[in-house]
């Protein structure tokens, strides 16, 4: 009695009476119904170097964990690349179910008759089913005419900054940092309250609020978190007596103007003297003929002042700051 190349279906003999004729049709029976709806699980090898592991190859006898079956079932933590290998000469179409875990390939082929493909192979995707056919030499995916007719097959991210953070086809995740050039800021994250400022194709920068009652300025070339300018008078000023002394120079540090007062308190003799705010003349006095005088000038945010007066003369300055 012989038997069939691809599913090892039984062909008894004219007139057999050894086996009698129902004997190989009920396996035959058997076999036809594995091939259209029998699952066969494949224990995928899971050491740590890449191998392969064989499909058993159809029995006359419909043993049930063959070639036979409609579908693979493919299981293990694979530690390494695999291959899993169909029996050698033996054509036909199957779905292949991939179950293994880890991060790593299976790749389905024919054997040779030495345990390596005999010609050309597929991966199956982990996760996923998959319809392959072979011709007992090559192994290709059913459905390939779909994939030549436009579906995406690979991915890739170019300059985005994305990157594929698991394979690169099928179900695809993606990871990383969108650019700028591509429409993202570049970052991946931002500091809570902060106001973005852009920086060309590089990540957005940010500036923090600093002080309670800071506002945003621009110094010409960028902006910057600083106390807002306040005018002359502002309600945060008040007159203060200072002692200056004649000749030296003293320094606006506030961020607001003040106003440098200068005079004096004799009933007679003479008076006289110049103030410059930043080697400007600001204010100028001769009183020669005695009585009070008093002059002023404005002094802006971070600029200097000198007070001069004559020798002798005795003279008081407030400012308003």
């Amino acid at each position: 009695m012989s038997t069939t190349t691809n599913l090892a279906l039984n062909e008894p003999a004219y007139n057999s009476t050894s086996p009698t004729w129902d004997q190989p049709l009920n396996y035959n029976s058997t076999i036809l119904d594995q091939m259209f709806g029998n699952t066969t699980s494949v224990s995928v090898n899971t050491g740590g170097s890449t191998t392969y592991t064989n499909i058993s190859a159809p029995s006359p006898t419909a043993a049930g964990s063959t070639s036979q079956a409609m579908r693979f079932n493919l299981t293990g933590a694979l530690a390494a690349n695999q291959n899993v290998l169909l029996p050698q000469g033996v054509a036909g179409m199957w779905v292949f179910t991939n179950s293994t875990t880890g991060a790593y390939t299976v790749t389905i082929g024919s054997n040779n008759g030495s345990n390596a493909a005999a010609g050309t192979t597929v991966v199956a995707p982990q996760g996923y089913s998959s319809i392959f056919y072979s011709d007992g030499t090559n192994i290709k995916v059913a459905n390939d005419g779909l994939l030549a007719g436009g579906v995406v097959t690979s991915f890739s991210a170019g300059t985005t900054g994305l990157t594929p953070s698991t394979a690169t086809t099928n179900a695809v995740t993606l990871a990383g940092t969108l650019n700028v050039a591509n429409g993202g800021t570049g970052s991946s994250s931002l500091a809570a309250n902060s106001v973005l400022l852009g920086n060309g194709t590089s990540a957005l920068q940010t500036i923090s609020p600093g002080t309670t009652g800071n506002v945003l300025t621009s110094n010409g070339t960028s902006w910057t978190s600083q106390a807002p300018f306040l005018g002359l008078g502002n309600s945060s000023q008040s007159y203060q007596s200072v002692s200056r002394s004649s000749g030296t120079t003293y320094t606006n540090s506030t961020n607001a103007p003040i106003l440098v007062w200068v005079y004096n308190t004799l009933s007679s003799g003479g008076f006289s003297g110049n103030m410059y705010v930043n080697s400007n003349l600001a204010a100028s006095w001769s009183n020669g003929g005695g009585g009070y005088l008093s002059v002023y000038a404005i002094v802006p945010p971070g600029q200097n002042y000198v007070i001069n007066v004559g020798g002798g003369q005795t003279y008081y300055v407030s400012e308003l700051r």
